[in-house]
């Protein structure tokens, strides 16, 4: 079991669960840039379609529109109430409603928003048969989903210019997205998960007091609408994670990935993220743990005594690994896939064997790349606003407003 040090308060506990290892790296159809991508100039926000991955996980949903229209092969069925929504045999079910191979519910009325399985989201629901499942899409607003990021990426009650500076991390970062799922012809651009970047819509459908669209959070979207970071005319992936350590990391050192630009090569950050719960820590495991892990992620020497450094980068953070065996033969492993294997939460840590423990001790929360979210904190508190913040967190990048 990985035992961790306690976190100063219960609070930050559950904080932490979504100021994680943001932004994680996509699969990228070969040829295609890792970082880079057009961003194209709309009249309007554009519509962006989320995979709600838990109710794309499940045979059946319960879906409260209030009034609402469902659109069933070209039909348009208004209707009023919940909607037990099921999948089988490439089918996608909406009851005594009708069946097809999808089916899109749109609320009707004010308030416009809709319930999925306790959860309260802003646009409308399409659900796609696809293999032998279904894909739960919430297609939205980009400013809504912008809203419904914010909140849940950073905590709804920091200061109004961090806020700030993520919703336009996140409103660049989501563009990206859209750009390359629409170019492969994929039903959806985003997930909800930390796989793109999290996002929870309003909130829980049963408790209005944790709902993340709070005064700041609307602020920060509202004053930044339509804008984006780009680096010499085309958008990039504003890649955020939780707590840099004081440096932050290319994308080489955070994925492995080859490719670079300006605004993603690394900066020091000093002290601004000192307040974060992992600014440094320490884990401690035993060694069958590790063993496990490393058998679990095919990782070798399975059985190791020694965890050294071998390339580091300007950061602190480990690019490679040395792990040694039993015989004083070691082998050279990405530290992020050392990294992800054991748990730790960042690659910025030391390794030392003590009997049959293993402690590690590290500093920063998150893969390193782009903007350090606790340090954007600690920025604004210090009176920075959002576009110094930026500025500093993604050098060489420009602000542009698109719609």
């Amino acid at each position: 079991m990985l035992r961790v040090n306690a976190l100063p308060t219960l609070m930050f506990s559950s904080i932490l669960a979504v100021l994680i290892a943001s932004c994680t790296q996509p699969t990228r159809d070969k040829g295609e840039s890792e970082l880079l991508a057009p961003i194209p100039s709309y009249g309007a926000a554009p519509l962006i379609r989320v995979k709600l991955a838990k109710p794309s996980k499940a045979d059946t949903s319960i879906v409260d529109a209030g009034k609402a229209v469902v659109t069933i092969d070209g039909r348009r069925i208004e209707t009023e109430g919940k909607i037990t929504m099921s999948v089988s045999a490439g089918r996608v079910s909406a009851g005594e409603l009708g069946s097809a191979a999808s089916i899109e519910i749109e609320p009707a009325a004010r308030p416009t928003h809709f319930d999925i399985d306790g959860r309260i989201y802003r646009g409308k629901l399409r659900f796609v048969a696809i293999g032998g499942g279904w894909e739960v899409v919430n297609v939205v607003d980009l400013e809504q989903y912008v809203a419904g990021v914010v909140g849940w990426e950073m905590i709804a009650g920091w200061p109004v210019e961090a806020l700030k500076a993520q919703a336009v991390a996140s409103r660049t970062y989501a563009l990206f997205e859209m750009e390359h799922a629409r170019g492969a012809g994929r039903g959806w651009d985003v997930d909800d998960t930390t796989q793109y970047q999290v996002y929870g819509g309003v909130g829980p459908s049963d408790n209005p007091k944790l709902w993340r669209e709070t005064a700041n959070v609307l602020a920060a979207r509202q004053e930044t609408t339509g804008q984006v970071l780009t680096y010499h005319g085309q958008g990039f992936r504003a890649y955020f994670h939780s707590t840099s350590g004081g440096h932050t990391v290319d994308p080489y050192t955070a994925f492995g990935i080859e490719e670079t630009i300006e605004p993603l090569m690394g900066v020091d950050l000093g002290d601004f993220d000192k307040d974060s719960p992992k600014a440094s820590w320490n884990v401690t495991m035993t060694a069958a743990e590790v063993r496990a892990r490393f058998i679990e992620k095919g990782i070798s020497p399975t059985d190791v005594i020694r965890i050294d450094a071998d390339k580091i980068s300007a950061s602190g953070h480990a690019i490679t690994v040395k792990l040694y065996d039993r015989t004083g033969h070691h082998k050279v492993a990405d530290a992020f896939v050392v990294r992800q294997a054991l748990g730790l939460f960042s690659t910025n840590f030391t390794a030392v064997k003590n009997g049959d423990e293993w402690e590690f001790s590290g500093k920063g929360y998150g893969h390193g790349c782009g903007m350090c979210q606790w340090s954007a904190r600690g920025m604004a508190k210090a009176g920075w606003d959002a576009d110094r913040i930026l500025h500093t967190m993604y050098p060489g990048a420009e602000i542009k407003t698109i719609y």
